[in-house]
């Protein structure tokens, strides 16, 4: 036999969320392009990604994660000269704020866009970093945000960079 009269019960409160509160994409962007411009170990590159968003997707881009997959080294991101562009005729530039967010298991540079990317626009992030002392693959998730509250994140895929070992190339 149990006895119940002294345990105390407290409600359950579920919490609901319209669909009007959530931001979301209806359709994916893709990412179409990562490059570095130099692949010798221990210099300082620029780490480029090129992302197309349709002119489907239902919503503005807002913001950018850029998420280093674990590796032998931590790569160093210099995000005071992250540039986010649109790739027109002219290559218009967007204002960025741009972070850190570097813990024991995260090494990742997180970009909101100050003006927000439209649909049909295609956007081009030059990250400086520098590349890391010991050569090898090194892998950068790629993941975006919608305009709006209650966003919900959607990951593009993988950037794969391959950098050159000591002693040049093998």
């Amino acid at each position: 036999m149990v006895n119940t009269t002294n345990k105390r019960f407290l409600p359950l409160t579920l919490a609901s969320v319209s669909a009007t509160e959530i931001n979301f994409f209806r359709a994916s962007p893709r990412l179409t392009r990562s490059v570095a411009t130099f692949t010798l170990p221990d210099v300082v590159s620029t780490y480029i990604f090129e992302i197309e968003i349709p002119e489907n997707v239902g919503n503005n881009v807002q913001k950018i994660v850029i998420n280093q997959q674990k590796n032998f080294e931590t790569i160093t991101f210099f995000p005071d000269d992250t540039r986010v562009f649109i790739l027109t005729q002219n290559k218009q530039s967007l204002d960025v704020n741009s972070t850190l967010n570097v813990t024991n298991d995260k090494n990742e540079i997180i970009i909101n866009l100050l003006q927000p990317a439209k649909p049909g626009e295609k956007l081009r992030l030059t990250i400086r970093a520098r590349n890391p002392l010991y050569g090898g693959i090194y892998q950068f998730g790629v993941t975006i945000y919608p305009e709006g509250n209650n966003p919900q994140s959607l990951y593009l895929g993988i950037g794969r960079f391959h950098f050159d070992m000591r002693g040049g190339r093998f």
